[in-house]
C-alpha cells in the first residue's frame, strides 16, 4: 500500500468518525430538548376575578390617639416661706381644698392677734362713748368708728395673707410630682407639685379634613384600648379644633369618664366610626389593586385578555374600596394571580 492510499484511507476514517459524533450529538440534543418543559407562549394565566357592581358601601374609619389628663396644673406658692408640714407624697390622691403643704406663718399670726386686740379695744371704746351721757364729742365718736374699720381691715388682710401660707389643691386629683421637702424655703412662682385630674381623660386624635364632618360636639363615641382588649369605654366629643394644622388635620378631643382610674394619661386609644355611603357605590376588593398610591390601576378582563386600566379611588374599609372613575358596572377585574400578569396576557378565571 503506497503512501497516497494510506492518506486517503485515513481521511475516510476521520470523516466517518466526525459524521458519527455529529449524529450522536444531534440525537442527544433532540432527546434533551424533548425532556425539557417549554411553556406555551400564549398559554392562559390562571386568575381569580370579581365583577364590579353597585352596593351599599359600609365604611369603618378608625382614629388612634393618646389620652391626656382632664386637668393638670403646677401647684406653687403665692408667697415666700419655710415648709413646716408636708401632707402629700408622689402618687397621693387628694380632694379639692386638701392640704398639700403648710408654710411657717407665725409672724403673721402674732400680727393677727395684735390686730384683733386693737379691734376689740376700738369696739369697747365706741360702746363706752355711745353709752356716755355727756362729755363725748362727735369727733371722738367718728374716730372710734374709724379705728374699728381700720382694725377690721387689718384683720381681713392678715387672714388673707395667712391663707396664702397654706398650699391646697384647687381640685381633686393625684399628686404626680412633688418638688419640695420638709424645711425647704419656697418662693412665689416656684412649682412645688403637679396635680393631675384623671377622673376623666381626654382622648386626643387628629382627624383629616375630609373626615371632620363625622364629628359633632356632644356626640357619643365608643373608645377602645389595647391595654384592655374587649372593653369599651363611653366617650363624648368635647372639642373640635377650629383651625387645621399644616397637614390639614384637625384636633378632636373625646372626654372619657374614668371612675375606676383604669385608664392612664399617655395610653393609646382608638375610636371607630361606622358609616354607610348614602348612595350605592362601585367597589372592588383591595386585592385587585395594582400600580401605586398616586396612580392606582386594575386589570380588567376583556374577552379573556387582561387589560391594565387607570382608576380613581374613594374611601375604603378593610376589604373593599370605592371606585369613583375608570370602571363601570359589569366590568370584571382580576382579584387574584396578579403576579404573573402583564398587559395583553390571556387569562383563565377560576373560583
Amino acid at each position: 500500500m503506497n503512501k497516497a492510499t494510506k492518506i486517503i484511507l485515513a481521511l475516510l476514517v476521520a470523516g466517518a468518525l466526525v459524521t458519527m459524533v455529529a449524529f450522536t450529538l444531534t440525537k442527544n440534543k433532540e432527546e434533551v430538548e424533548a425532556k425539557v418543559y417549554h411553556p406555551e407562549v400564549n398559554a392562559a394565566v390562571t386568575v381569580q376575578a370579581d365583577t364590579v357592581s353597585p352596593a351599599l358601601f359600609d365604611q369603618t374609619t378608625a382614629f388612634t390617639g393618646s389620652f391626656e389628663p382632664n386637668r393638670e396644673v403646677a401647684i406653687g406658692s403665692e408667697t415666700a416661706g419655710k415648709v413646716i408640714k408636708v401632707n402629700v407624697e408622689e402618687g397621693s390622691r387628694i380632694g379639692a381644698g386638701g392640704l398639700i403643704a403648710q408654710l411657717d406663718n407665725e409672724l403673721l399670726q402674732v400680727q393677727l392677734r395684735s390686730a384683733q386686740a386693737n379691734y376689740d379695744i376700738a369696739v369697747n371704746t365706741l360702746n363706752r362713748y355711745e353709752q356716755a351721757v355727756s362729755g363725748i364729742t362727735q369727733l371722738q365718736l367718728d374716730r372710734a368708728k374709724t379705728d374699728i374699720l381700720t382694725s377690721k381691715g387689718q384683720i381681713d388682710l392678715l387672714k388673707k395673707q395667712i391663707s396664702q401660707y397654706r398650699i391646697t389643691a384647687p381640685f381633686g386629683g393625684i399628686v404626680t410630682t412633688r418638688n419640695f421637702d420638709l424645711g425647704a424655703i419656697v418662693s412665689p412662682g416656684m412649682a412645688m407639685a403637679t396635680l393631675t385630674d384623671n377622673s376623666a381623660l381626654k382622648l386626643v386624635v387628629n382627624v383629616p379634613e375630609n373626615s371632620l364632618s363625622q364629628f359633632k360636639n356632644g356626640q357619643r363615641i365608643n373608645v377602645t384600648t389595647d391595654v384592655f382588649p374587649g372593653e369599651v369605654f363611653q366617650g363624648k366629643v368635647d372639642l373640635i379644633a377650629s383651625k387645621a394644622d399644616n397637614a390639614h388635620n384637625f384636633t378632636v378631643k373625646i372626654l372619657v369618664p374614668n371612675p375606676k382610674y383604669a385608664l392612664k394619661a399617655g395610653m393609646y386609644g382608638t375610636i371607630s366610626l361606622n358609616n354607610a355611603v348614602a348612595n350605592q357605590a362601585l367597589t372592588i376588593p383591595r386585592a385587585a389593586l395594582f400600580g401605586t398610591t398616586l396612580k392606582p390601576q386594575v386589570y380588567v378582563i376583556d374577552q379573556g385578555v387582561a387589560r391594565l386600566r387607570d382608576i380613581e379611588l374613594g374611601t375604603g374599609n378593610e376589604t373593599r374600596i370605592q371606585v369613583l372613575k375608570g370602571l363601570q358596572e359589569g366590568d370584571v377585574v382580576v382579584s387574584g394571580g396578579l403576579v404573573n400578569l402583564s398587559e395583553g396576557v390571556r387569562v383563565m378565571v377560576v373560583k
